[in-house]
Formats: structure tokens, sequence, C-alpha cells
């Protein structure tokens, strides 16, 4: 017996779920820095996707290195000082952090609310939905620089009207947009986001927002 198998049912449920989302950010920063091949991500999310215990999910990442999680992006959440509006934030302490990595495969990812811990962001979706929604999020002075790699999927920013966008990502049938809402001239601005990245068969857009 595992020191799982005591706990409610929706208990264990959320606890497979936040070990298989920590497996496949783990997998998918190991493959953006080169750690692992494309092959050999795909065959580990795509087994992470259908694990059904927790042991699988740890056995396909226990080589890995971890990445910081939820949970420590909570705790720096908790000890800054209330917040003022997205547009006039300026978190120092995320400059030159370790960049943050997150993978979506064959589901949705949403990251919303003060969830950046760094000026660099690694998102890779295969197949999936991915949001970045960056309107509550404390952002540092300087490019956010965003890396969005979408296989037959979706990447969808969401920023603060007002917050410049440049959007280089390449598509290959697919697309690659920003709505007309979005401001894109960088120039004189204290903060503003970078997309680079490449669409195949799938999308990056970028959406202005209140």
């Amino acid at each position: 017996m595992t020191a799982y198998q005591g706990q409610p049912k929706d208990d264990r449920y959320r606890g497979i779920e936040s070990v298989r989302q920590d497996a496949i950010d783990r997998l998918t920063a190991a493959f953006a820095s080169d750690a692992i091949t494309m092959d050999e991500y795909e065959r580990r999310a795509t087994a992470a996707t259908a694990a059904t215990r927790i042991e699988e999910l740890e056995r396909l990442s226990f080589d890995l290195p971890a990445v910081k999680g939820a949970e420590g992006r909570r705790e720096r959440g908790r000890a800054q000082e209330p917040r003022t509006g997205a547009r006039n934030r300026t978190d120092n302490s995320l400059v030159g952090a370790a960049p943050m990595t997150t993978g979506c495969v064959m589901g949705d990812r949403n990251l919303t609310g003060n969830w950046l811990s760094s000026d660099r962001v690694s998102s890779f979706t295969v197949m999936g939905s991915t949001k970045l929604d960056l309107r509550d999020a404390d952002l540092p002075p300087g490019p956010i620089r965003i890396e969005a790699f979408t296989l037959m999927g979706e990447t969808k920013v969401i920023v603060p009207r007002g917050l410049p966008v440049r959007l280089n990502a390449f598509a290959f049938m697919g697309e690659s947009r920003a709505g007309r809402e979005v401001d894109q001239q960088i120039l004189g601005a204290p903060t503003w986001v970078e997309i680079s990245g490449f669409a195949m068969m799938g999308s990056v857009t970028v959406r202005a927002m209140d």
C-alpha cells in the first residue's frame, strides 16, 4: 500500500495530476536544454499522458532534474508587496532567474494569476492548447522572452493592454498572429514581451485584454 491509497478519491486524482504535470514539465525542460531528443520526449510524454499510477510517472522522469513548481511560485508571491497593476510592476528578482518551462501533450495547460517566476519562458505544446496569461503576473523590467513551440496545437499569449509585444514565431502550415489591439511598438517601453519559436500545423497567437 502506498501513501496515496488512504486518501479520498478526489485527493488521489489531484495528487496524480500534479505529479503528471511535474513529469511533463521536467521532460519539457530536458528537451529544451537538449538533454533528451525529440523522439525520447514524445515517447515519455505520451506515456505520461496515459499513466494511471504515480509510480509510472516517477519512473518516466526520475533521471531528469526538477523544475521550479507552483508551490515555489506561491511562496514567492506571498512574500511580495501588494500588487498595483500589471503594467506598473517591476519585479527585478525575475531578471536572470532560471527559465520556466511548461509542456502540454494532448490536453490543456492554462497559466493564469501570478505565475511568472522568470523573465524567460519555454513552452512546448503537442496536439493540445497552452494559454500563457500575463495580465495578473508580476512583470520584470526589460524583455520577457517566450519561446513557443507548437505542433498540431495552439499557444495563446494574453497580455494586458498597453504591454508591447514583438512576435517573431515562425509558422509552417500554421499561424503566427498578434491581434490588432496588441501594441507592437517596443521602442522606449520599460517592459515588453518577445515571442519566438515556431508553429507547425498549429498556431501561436497574441491578444491584449483588460
